[in-house]
């Protein structure tokens, strides 16, 4: 490897203090847990649905659900994904009999499709995001700056997972040895980290020398350098859009580039037991 790693006033006054804290810690916590939302950014109504994870809303914005991925319809001569109809279907229902939907905005309000991005909750509260991973119809992924709720998606997601639920019931993680030159989108990939390299361009590991996964420097201060470093020779799942890459550029034929680091997990953690 190129370089090593390393690794108020009075009494009374100070008890108000520590229970406001107090109260507003736990209700921080109790607002991840069951990914609420203790306000919204506005409140609008729902016009159609575009596909698992994003919507047409009344004024005609478009919506995409911040946090999860679902299977991707038929488009540009490509067949429809597993599930892709069935994600459409789940979202469709939850505004079966209310087309409300109050939203709570991304610190990045919009992606590089000019769609709005957003955390969705259905009239009565219930997030919109946490009930398709339930389903097993969407899969989590954490993209910054817009990550909050990552770690509350993540857990529902391995609910379902564990739960056999949805896309769960089939083959949703691949090995690198699935991968062909026909392969591109969303996936969660297996494989073996067999080296890591570390230059002022980013972190690169190398998954079974078919697959390169990328940290760009923009997001490198998100990544524990200890951490990836354990897991050279280990088995692990990484999950993201797969590229097909020129050997020019990169040692693999694939490329992921990954964005936080909950989309690389050691497969031991990723597992239910």
């Amino acid at each position: 490897m190129p370089r090593r790693w390393f690794t108020s006033k009075g009494a009374s006054g100070r008890l108000f203090l520590c229970l406001l804290l107090f109260s507003c810690t736990a209700h921080a916590r109790q607002t991840s847990a069951d990914c609420s939302a203790s306000h919204f950014s506005e409140t609008t109504k729902v016009r159609s649905i575009t596909d698992g994870d994003t919507l047409r809303l009344q004024d005609g914005r478009k919506l995409r659900l911040i946090g999860i991925n679902t299977p991707e319809l038929a488009h540009d001569g490509r067949p429809a994904e597993a599930y892709a109809s069935d994600a459409k279907t789940a979202l469709a229902q939850l505004f079966k009999d209310s087309k409300t939907i109050r939203l709570l905005h991304g610190i990045e309000e919009k992606d590089r499709y000019g769609r709005t991005l957003a955390h969705a909750f259905l009239e009565d509260g219930r997030n919109v995001q946490t009930q398709l991973l339930r389903q097993g119809m969407a899969l989590s992924i954490a993209l910054p700056p817009n990550t909050r709720l990552a770690d509350c998606y993540s857990r529902q997601e391995k609910i379902a997972r564990c739960e056999k639920a949805g896309i769960w019931r089939g083959k949703a993680v691949i090995s690198t040895g699935d991968l062909t030159s026909k392969f591109k989108g969303f996936a969660l990939i297996k494989g073996k980290i067999r080296s890591i390299n570390i230059n002022r361009k980013g972190i690169w590991l190398n998954m079974d020398n078919r697959l390169t996964i990328g940290v760009r420097p923009d997001n490198r201060e998100l990544f524990d350098l200890d951490k990836l470093g354990e897991m050279l020779n280990q088995v692990v799942v990484v999950r993201g859009w797969v590229n097909h890459s020129t050997r020019k550029k990169y040692p693999n034929p694939f490329y992921i580039r990954v964005r936080h680091p909950s989309s690389l997990q050691d497969w031991g953690a990723f597992g239910c037991r």
